[in-house]
């Protein structure tokens, strides 16, 4: 069922009195909302002397997430106008991991014919997500990725810009971020029970591509091997000198307490595809071996 956020005569007052609804010429465009947890609807109006009424078809914003997202709607619409062009704006939040992971999005739907520009910021949620819809985002916008920005897209890039809680993070680390965020989403039982595991990949723009070069490595036939404590995790990163691609075999929380958490001790190559791994955890060691061909761990 759709949500009504707020009556379409009271969002014309709003617009009227407040934030003023957006002009060119003789026309003074306004707009219901409704939305529910997918999509808003947007009913774009004209004022016609004193009535205002509904102009063309109501259009359908779809909202930009990917499975398993809570989308929460931020705020109430406004209209603004750019370069004689009249737009509803909204914002909405979609979240992931019980609100760990968060993706803000603001974007301005033209009320004249439905064209939707929308500007996202991605990362980690620096807040407890408990306190959420009120939230602060580490992590990267899709600015970068955007060729020949329209004035639309640019008005959005200054609201990102100038939001305080939206922290900007240098993209060489966002991509060590999402490396281990991949790699232990994939292996959850990597140091207990599994007897396969996943290797990911590393851009070589990532910060751990780079740190790599400065780490005290083992080696062993084509592979190189180096510990790398990164963004709350230890990194084990293997350099295959064949090619030069760097790639996350193994990835743990930092250990904070020897007591309590496994701590990587040492690591070294058996052979030339096997890796081994000695952790302690207070008086007790393990030793797990992973075969970096056939993707295995022995204990």
């Amino acid at each position: 069922m759709l949500k009504r956020l707020i009556p379409a005569l009271g969002l014309v007052a709003l617009l009227l009195c407040g934030c003023g609804a957006a002009k060119s010429g003789p026309k003074v465009y306004s707009a219901g909302f409704e939305h529910n947890d997918s999509t808003a609807v947007i009913s774009p109006m004209v004022l016609n002397g004193k009535n205002w009424k509904p102009v063309g078809q109501p259009i359908t914003l779809t909202f930009e997430r990917q499975d398993g997202a809570v989308t929460t709607v931020l705020d109430t619409l406004r209209m603004v106008e750019i370069q004689g062009v009249q737009y509803a704006q909204l914002s909405y939040l979609n979240s992931y991991n019980g609100g760990k992971e968060l993706d803000y999005a603001v974007s301005l739907v033209a009320l004249a014919d439905g064209a939707t520009e929308t500007v996202s910021f991605s990362g980690r949620n620096l807040m407890k997500p408990s306190a959420l819809p009120i939230f602060k985002i580490e992590g990267i916008s899709n600015l970068a990725f955007v060729e020949n920005p329209s004035p639309a897209t640019e008005y959005l890039a200054a609201l990102i810009a100038a939001d305080e809680r939206l922290v900007v993070l240098p993209e060489d680390v966002y991509l060590t971020d999402k490396a281990i965020e991949w790699w232990v989403e994939r292996n959850p039982k990597a140091m207990s029970s599994a007897k396969k595991f996943e290797i990911g990949s590393i851009p070589a723009e990532s910060s751990l591509a780079a740190a790599f070069g400065k780490a005290r490595k083992e080696a062993k036939g084509k592979y190189q091997c180096a510990a790398i404590d990164a963004r709350g995790y230890t990194c084990l990163v293997i350099r295959n000198t064949s090619n030069g691609n760097h790639i996350l075999a193994w990835a743990l929380p930092v250990c904070t307490n020897r007591q309590t958490q496994w701590y990587l001790k040492n690591f070294y190559f058996e052979n030339e595809t096997t890796l081994a791994m000695i952790y302690y955890k207070g008086s007790s060691m393990t030793k797990i071996r992973i075969n970096l061909a056939n993707k295995t761990i022995l204990r």
